[in-house]
Order: C-alpha cells, then sequence, then structure tokens
C-alpha cells in the first residue's frame, strides 16, 4: 500500500510529515502503519494513530530525540515536574489541616457547600501534580507526562474559577501552560528515567517544598530590606535547589550541554509572574528585576562550581595521561 492508497485519515496524518521526510519515508511509513492496524480495535487504531500524528510533529517542530531541541525539552521536562510538585507540597500540606477543620466545622455564614468547593479546588490544583511525581518516580514517563499535562490543564482550570484581579496572576496561568507544555513535548525515548535520574526527581521534589514549609513557622522574613513571607522566598529556594541538579549535570565527565540548559529553562516558567508583576509600576519593576536576580543567581553559581571543576580535573587527566 502507498501513501496515495491509504485512506483518508491515513493520508490526513501522513500530510503531518514534513515533505523531504515524507518523499524519503513516506511509502514505508504508509505501509507499516497499515499492516500494524490491520485487525486491530477502534481504540488500539486510535492509540496507533496519535503515535503516528505524534512522530510526524515532532519531526515538524524539531523536537524529536535527534534534534538539539528535543534535547534540552528532555533535559527540563523531569526538572520542571519535580518543581511543580515540590510547589504543590508548600501549598497543599500546610492546608490540610484547615481544609478538613472546615469541613467539619464550616463557617456559619458560608456553609458546608463553600467548604467543599474550597477542598475540591485545592485538591484538584495539587494532587495531579503530585500524582504525575509518582508516575515519574515509578519509571512511567508516559503515565507521567500525561498526568502532568492534565495537571496544567486542572491547575489553569481552577485558578480561572475565580476573576483574575492581578497581572501576577495571568502570569501563574501562563508558568502552569509552559510547564505542561514542557511536559507534554519532551521526547519519551530521551528522559532519564534511569534509578539515578527518578532518585533526582524525588529528591528535587522534596528538596522544593519540605523546607520552606520549616520556614513558614517564622512567619515573615526580610530579603535586601524587603519583607517577605515564605510564599515569597520559593521562588528563590526553587533556583538554589534546581542549581544543584544543574551542578550535577555540568560536572559529570561527559557532560551534556543541551540537557544544562534544559534544567535552566525548567526554572523559568515559575519565574513568569515576576516579568507580569513588573507591569504593575516602576517601583515593582525595581523589586522584579532585584528579585530575579537574586533567584538566577544560585543557577550562575552552580553552573560555576561545575566550570571549576573541570578546571581542576585537566591538570590532574594530563598528570596521568603523560606520567614521569
Amino acid at each position: 500500500m502507498t501513501a496515495h492508497d491509504a485512506p483518508r485519515a491515513g493520508r490526513l496524518l501522513m500530510s503531518l510529515y514534513p515533505a523531504r521526510y515524507r518523499a524519503a519515508h513516506g511509502e514505508d511509513i504508509a505501509t507499516v502503519f497499515s499492516e500494524t492496524i490491520e485487525g486491530l480495535s477502534r481504540r488500539a487504531v486510535f492509540r496507533e494513530r496519535f503515535d503516528l500524528a505524534t512522530h510526524a510533529l515532532r519531526l515538524r517542530l524539531r523536537i524529536s530525540p535527534t534534534d538539539p531541541a528535543g534535547r534540552v525539552l528532555a533535559g527540563a521536562a523531569p526538572v520542571a515536574l519535580a518543581i511543580a510538585a515540590g510547589r504543590c507540597l508548600f501549598f497543599l500540606l500546610p492546608q490540610l489541616h484547615e481544609m478538613v477543620h472546615r469541613i467539619r466545622y464550616p463557617y456559619p455564614n458560608l456553609g458546608l457547600g463553600s467548604a467543599l468547593v474550597g477542598a475540591a479546588l485545592l485538591l484538584a490544583g495539587n494532587l495531579p501534580w503530585l500524582l504525575a511525581l509518582m508516575f515519574a518516580v515509578a519509571g512511567r514517563w508516559r503515565l507521567a507526562r500525561a498526568t502532568g499535562a492534565l495537571a496544567a490543564l486542572i491547575g489553569i482550570g481552577v485558578r480561572l474559577w475565580d476573576r483574575l484581579y492581578a497581572l501576577w496572576e495571568v502570569g501563574e496561568l501562563v508558568g502552569l501552560a509552559v510547564v505542561g507544555a514542557l511536559v507534554l513535548l519532551a521526547p519519551s525515548g530521551l528522559v532519564d528515567v534511569a534509578r539515578r535520574g527518578r532518585w533526582e526527581i524525588a529528591g528535587l521534589a522534596l528538596g522544593v517544598g519540605l523546607p520552606v514549609i520549616a520556614v513558614r513557622q517564622f512567619g515573615v522574613m526580610s530579603l535586601a530590606g524587603v519583607k517577605m513571607a515564605a510564599v515569597g522566598l520559593l521562588p528563590i529556594w526553587l533556583c538554589a535547589v534546581t542549581a544543584v541538579v544543574l551542578m550535577l549535570r555540568l560536572s559529570g565527565r561527559r557532560p551534556d550541554g543541551l540537557r544544562a540548559v534544559g534544567v535552566v529553562c525548567a526554572t523559568l516558567p515559575w519565574l513568569l509572574h515576576l516579568a507580569f508583576a513588573a507591569a504593575d509600576s516602576s517601583e515593582k519593576q525595581f523589586l522584579a528585576i532585584l528579585f530575579a536576580g537574586v533567584c538566577l543567581a544560585p543557577l550562575v553559581g552552580g553552573a560555576a562550581v561545575a566550570g571549576a571543576v573541570h578546571l581542576v580535573r585537566r591538570p590532574r587527566a594530563a598528570g596521568r595521561s603523560n606520567p614521569a
């Protein structure tokens, strides 16, 4: 069977491939696809068509495993997912007791219905990310990817439940959309699902969320003369924890620069609210620039430490290769 003889749905799928790739491999793809779906159920055929469309779009968007952008996405997706799950731990765990208390003893003027709606919104906005983290730690990245993309959509819906009153809330919506795209578009075959990669994801999520929860008991803190609560410390801290991952990626004997770029990209969606908040006034612009510099400083420091490690290794390697 040729690409021209394929059913209409198959021809539409084939048209998603870049023209050059379709001209070189279209006949073979059409033949293999028609043989694969023969005798399958509708659900199985839909899955095969979805996989074919995904492969075609990756090639067209140049984010396949052989493209540099694909390697960047593969480095960014698990880190972005872990950061999202760590933030959910920070927002969810301290509120569980209050949520249960309000369900048992609702406010007289609001009633039980309001308490249940609030609990549903709280859980819907956070639990899917934690479920996606569990799949990623278990090595089931396909499930983690689908759950993470769904979590982003649910999170956007939860935040749109109420009207948006500030630009930083719009920035948070954009950040969720970007994280969902990173997780969804990353090539599954390139994402590190080995034991070390899974431990890295789990450690990053716990490292982002739990320490800031512990700091929350101190209430308001001060940074460069600016008072902030624990929620204000969260962006700085997640960049500091991610800097450790960046340093480990770059300090290896065979560092992957593209994956390291992905690690940095994974932090950027969570800082988007600074750019939106800076649009409010000139005073906030200054504070946002200062805050962004403080957030990105750990990442720069992690890259510098990794560079120093390589400089130290070079003389040792030269000494071993040229013994006296």
